[in-house]
């Protein structure tokens, strides 16, 4: 298998594409165990060498805890993987504590005393808190770099104000906010180029639209009750239908290039800077190879052009979190010290 292209992480090369483990977890029914490991293992054999996870993908560490499962299965993987790890957020509020330091402290040991002699590469805060400010939480992260707790300090969902303030306290590793051909908004491009001028990689989650664009769901009804995507508008009533319009033209390119759709969705992120790490999820082998392989895929000028076009001029229904959550957005205006852009 050829090897993907790479970019430096943390002081590690690694493929660009990564992989998301949230949906091995942190679902209405997550695949068994030995399942989850044949495709975590099948994406890290084909150059899948980042992971994202986080302390509150599941309840109890439920994630962190198939991590070390898989790192006490497979030992010789320890070293050729990057692990992401966000973290500082209650499991059932997801209420962010990144203005409590002891709060980050416990949960970095208890994230550590599970993942035993494999070390937390890049720890990073899943939103800015409303209380305090990206100061105090980058501060905050910081010194606990310092004490040796994790490696490298990551951003997620974050915009380019907030970026640059916390560039001051700290060196950002890496960057995860949304980023796909369902969600390109303004202010996500904004942290693309800030992200390809000061070479800092962006980790990009939910790169084929939470499994839109890849027509996982034909109707909203296909969503099953519990899952995240039943509360999100874009996927609901008639936005469902009007979006379907966006992959029905996707899907024509990616015939015409000879590839899939979530193929044709993750090469062109892998395109748009030399930083972007997209994230795909998958407990299909089969699935997490293809995913993966993206990353060499290569979009001519014309495609490009044509999707750009695409992107200019549909409109996408419905926003990608539900209300209550628009607020800790990467496109939320920033206010000083207090509110800022970032979300969950």
């Amino acid at each position: 298998m050829s090897p993907i292209p790479q970019v430096q992480v943390a002081g590690h090369s690694v493929g660009r594409m990564g992989y998301g483990l949230m949906q091995l977890t942190w679902n209405p029914k997550p695949p068994a165990e030995e399942d989850s490991f044949k495709a975590i293992k099948a994406a890290a054999d084909a150059g899948a060498t980042c992971w994202s996870t986080a302390t509150f993908y599941g309840p109890d560490f439920a994630n962190i805890r198939l991590i070390a499962n898989f790192f006490k299965a497979y030992p010789e993987y320890k070293d050729k993987i990057v692990l992401v790890v966000k973290g500082g957020a209650d499991y059932k509020t997801i209420e962010p504590y990144g203005n409590d330091i002891e709060f980050l402290r416990s949960d970095l040991a208890k994230t550590q005393e599970i993942l035993g002699d494999k070390k937390i590469d890049v720890y990073s805060m899943a939103r800015l808190p409303e209380k305090g400010s990206v100061e105090e939480v980058f501060t905050n992260l910081e010194t606990l770099r310092k004490e040796g707790l994790f490696t490298a300090v990551g951003a997620s969902e974050m915009g380019v104000e907030s970026l640059e303030r916390a560039q001051k306290i700290t060196q950002i590793a890496i960057i995860e906010i949304e980023v796909s051909l369902f969600s390109f908004e303004p202010a996500i491009r904004e942290v693309v180029k800030w992200s390809q001028s000061n070479k800092i990689p962006i980790f990009a989650y939910s790169p084929l639209g939470r499994g839109f664009l890849t027509r996982t769901y034909k109707t909203p009804e296909d969503i099953p009750d519990g899952d995240f995507k039943k509360m999100v508008p874009r996927f609901q009533g008639e936005a469902f239908y009007q979006n379907l319009k966006l992959v029905d033209r996707l899907d024509e390119i990616a015939a015409k290039k000879g590839v899939n759709t979530s193929q044709l969705a993750l090469a062109w992120i892998v395109g748009l800077s030399d930083y972007t790490i997209p994230i795909p999820g998958s407990s299909n082998p089969k699935r997490a190879v293809e995913n993966t392989q993206a990353a060499s895929i290569t979009l001519t000028a014309d495609e490009n052009k044509t999707i750009s076009d695409i992107l200019d001029t549909f409109e996408v229904q419905g926003t990608r979190y539900p209300g209550a959550a628009m607020h800790q957005l990467v496109s939320q205006v920033v206010l000083e010290p207090q509110l800022t852009e970032d979300g969950f």
